[in-house]
């Protein structure tokens, strides 16, 4: 897992949502945003154990609307 990974949450209130890894915190938490809630400016820290990795790598967008729409172009069975 690394940054531009595409992941989704095994555990927690979002459980089964994707989300993209824009960062790693000085703990080595994964700081995931999905461009609605939990913005570029604004991502969720999550341990990196309640991740699953997709295999799949994006460039991480500039824009929080961008990120919306690379997330939702993913594979079905990634999402």
């Amino acid at each position: 897992m690394h940054s531009g990974s595409a992941v989704i949450s095994k555990a927690g209130s979002d459980k089964g949502k994707t989300y993209v890894v824009v960062g790693f915190d000085d703990k080595g938490y994964a700081l995931v945003s999905d461009g609605k809630r939990h913005g570029l400016s604004a991502p969720k820290k999550k341990n990196v154990r309640h991740l699953s990795d997709t295999g799949i790598s994006v460039e991480i967008p500039k824009t929080d609307a961008l990120l919306v729409t690379t997330i939702r172009r993913l594979p079905p069975s990634q999402k």
